[in-house]
């Protein structure tokens, strides 16, 4: 745990380069692509301007390769690799002057410009990236607007869908709007005292007992995570230089991955309760959901992200890689992504954090200090920036909220899997889907 927590931080992933490059280049084309919408909806849809998302490639470019440098001992090794030096030689050069051919190629470890045959070939290929078309017209080739229609093309598939992912997040969002007044009221009437509450033994749980439980179950899901992180590692690769995932079928990989979520909440379940159907009735595991609670909560969720992407997010660290997870690629990643993220997660989580944590808390303090401490761990535990980090705090303390207000944990489950859909589907939408 110790370890987990304050050991020495990992470097970039051998594949940090390839993430990268893939969100920067669908990030560019969204900006690009989306120049012409209103300048008020561009924000509410994750969308910066195209000169901002220039700037923030620079920085986080120029911040990995710091990263590796940092983290390589061998002080040979470049920390830009080929197509990052190039990339970054032309959003430098479209910053400066605006010619992307003008760019210093020599500056990152290239021989000088490169050749545009090559480029024109992944652009056929349907493997461009969005500087290829920049560095062509800055080169004024022939051929080069035959080459923009194949690019601008795919390019405008890509905007066309994640606008409307996204699109369909905010939708929900403001039609949460309706039930945030109803949703305040019911989490200011959670704190109240309730003398004709039915009690049951979940509501006896001494707290040092409770969080006892908790850490066991926490400790055992990070042992669960390495060993199973471990056993991928383990299993030798042909091809030592690929970044191909485990060696498994990702249906093997998918069914293990959900065990190591669910058998730490299992575990404090068994410690907890006499029988199955106790856990079940006494945390309300199954029972009504109140989906204008859900709604309402949502929305307050989506007011606070976009307040925190537009301030904090604005000067913290860049984040590179944006969390992208090559796992998720393809229809089996998009599969592992909504069983891992969408359900599993939100299910075994809600179990231990607020069914265990929460609960043993609420049973020997105030609400709010319950809220507080609990989300507080919560967002400790996920090692995160610090924009993220209250993001997931105000996303675990909805949740406990919504299980104070409606005595159901499912509630708090399916607000948990809606706020993590939310996420999911559009991130694969615009990140892991190939294009046309």
């Amino acid at each position: 745990m110790w370890d987990n927590h304050l050991g020495k931080p990992a470097g970039p992933p051998p594949n940090a380069w390839e993430l990268a490059i893939r969100k920067a280049d669908r990030d560019l084309r969204i900006a690009d692509a989306t120049s012409n919408l209103p300048v008020w909806i561009r924000p509410a849809l994750g969308i910066d301007p195209l000169e901002q998302t220039l700037a923030t490639t620079d920085e986080s470019f120029s911040y990995l390769a710091l990263r590796r440098h940092r983290h390589h001992e061998d002080q040979a090794t470049r920390a830009l690799n080929d197509e990052g030096a190039y990339a970054l030689a032309v959003i430098k050069a479209l910053q400066n002057d605006g010619n992307a051919a003008t760019g210093p190629f020599t500056q990152y470890g290239l021989p000088g410009p490169p050749l545009p045959g090559p480029i024109f070939s992944r652009i056929i290929a349907g493997k461009e990236y969005w500087w290829d078309l920049a560095y062509l017209r800055g080169l004024n080739v022939p051929g080069t607007e035959e080459a923009a229609k194949l690019v601008e093309n795919r390019t405008q598939h890509l905007a066309n869908n994640a606008i409307k992912a996204r699109g369909t997040v905010l939708a929900l969002a403001l039609g949460g709007l309706v039930f945030v007044p109803g949703t305040l009221l019911a989490f200011f009437r959670a704190g109240r005292p309730k003398p004709h509450r039915r009690v049951n033994y979940s509501h006896r749980w001494h707290i040092g007992f409770g969080l006892g439980v908790f850490f066991l179950g926490y400790l055992a899901s990070v042992g669960f995570t390495n060993s199973f992180n471990a056993l991928l590692h383990a299993i030798p690769h042909p091809d030592p230089s690929s970044n191909a995932g485990p060696l498994i079928s990702m249906p093997l990989f998918i069914t293990l991955d959900g065990l190591t979520r669910f058998l730490p909440a299992l575990i404090a379940l068994g410690l907890l309760f006499r029988r199955t159907r106790h856990a079940v009735s006494r945390l309300g595991i199954v029972g009504p959901i109140d989906v204008r609670l859900i709604l309402g909560s949502f929305t307050i969720l989506q007011i606070i992200e976009f307040g925190l992407r537009m301030t904090l997010d604005r000067g913290g660290e860049p984040d590179p890689l944006g969390g992208i997870d090559p796992m998720e690629d393809g229809t089996m990643g998009l599969i592992f992504a909504i069983v891992s993220a969408c359900i599993a997660a939100p299910i075994a989580e809600e179990i231990l954090y607020r069914g265990v944590l929460f609960r043993s808390l609420a049973n020997r303090t105030n609400l709010a200090s319950a809220v507080i401490l609990s989300s507080l761990v919560f967002s400790l535990v996920h090692f995160y920036q610090l924009s993220s980090m209250i993001t997931v705090f105000t996303v675990g303390a909805a949740c406990a909220l919504c299980y104070a207000s409606s005595r159901t944990l499912v509630t708090a489950i399916a607000l948990h899997a809606l706020y993590n859909v939310a996420i999911k589907i559009p991130e694969w939408i615009v990140y892991h889907a190939s294009l046309p």
